[in-house]
């Protein structure tokens, strides 16, 4: 059996994180977050080591903390310059023109995060990502200024995961061979490819813990494991329970058996005359 924090993203700064963390420390858990992260090496380094990100696992991308890539390494189009901005921007320069800007990783030395390159006429062509390591994580390509595609790539820069957009909407997401680029899995929407990839890695003897009803609510649908939610915020909109907090409550979702809420919200809830066979409370 193994435990399991989950959660849509890493974010360091907020109180609900540091429960999350002390949480999966207390239980020797191990945290998934499920949306792509080119700081996720350093969150490992910095916030929590026993960590997986669902992309990552799907591109099989490793990461070297020894490793990193500074600015003025990246590789660059022939004849092309770059200068320091005094906004912190760096232009990419070449004949005189300002063909891209970079961009480096806040209190970081100057580790490249992104290179954003442009057309003639200055809407953007694509954005090469890079992780804190210094390698490749995706490529972004642009029409008219819009998303069009986003290439996540493993270790050798190969592609091993892409997602199609259409009028500013995800449509489609394949994982592919990255050595003969056929596809090998496909789905309409990024809800669709994490409940799959979280059905691969959770067996039904583990446990997941999550704390959101959001994202993280939702990928857990095709699950077998032990779901609970650990709900950080209020339990209510006004005098009515939120509305998928109460679809787990009244069994409407079964696959999260059991709702930790504040104490507070709990005895409400009591008052109102409402199911809390599945709610248990802390202080």
């Amino acid at each position: 059996m193994i435990n399991y924090e989950l959660v849509s993203v890493l974010r360091v700064e907020t109180d609900n994180w540091k429960q999350q963390k002390q949480r999966a420390i207390n239980n020797n858990s191990k945290v998934i977050t499920l949306l792509p992260d080119p700081f996720f090496t350093r969150y490992k380094k910095e916030e929590y080591e026993n960590m997986m990100n669902i992309v990552d696992y799907v591109t099989k991308r490793t990461y070297d903390e020894k490793n990193s890539l500074f600015f003025d390494k990246v590789p660059m189009i022939d004849g092309a310059e770059i200068f320091m901005n005094a906004d912190g921007i760096i232009s990419i320069i070449k004949n005189g023109v300002r063909i891209g800007e970079m961009r480096t990783f806040p209190q970081s030395r100057r580790l490249v995060q992104d290179v954003t390159y442009f057309n003639d006429d200055g809407t953007k062509d694509m954005v090469e990502e890079y992780t804190f390591d210094g390698s490749i994580f995706s490529n972004i390509y642009y029409y008219e200024d819009r998303v069009q595609e986003i290439d996540f790539t493993n270790n050798d820069g190969q592609v091993c995961l892409r997602s199609y957009f259409y009028e500013g909407e995800m449509n489609l997401i394949t994982v592919v061979d990255p050595t003969t680029n056929a596809v090998l899995e496909s789905y309409d929407n990024m809800i669709q490819f994490q409940k799959a990839q979280l059905q691969k890695i959770v067996g039904p003897e583990d446990q997941i813990n999550i704390s959101y009803l959001g994202m993280e609510l939702d990928v857990l649908e095709k699950t077998k494991s032990k779901n609970t939610l650990y709900l950080e915020e209020s339990a209510f909109d006004g005098s009515k329970v939120k509305g998928n907090l109460k679809l787990i409550m009244d069994d409407q979702i079964q696959y999260v058996q059991q709702a930790v809420v504040k104490h507070e919200d709990y005895d409400q809830m009591v008052d109102q005359g409402l199911n809390v066979s599945k709610v248990r409370y802390v202080d």
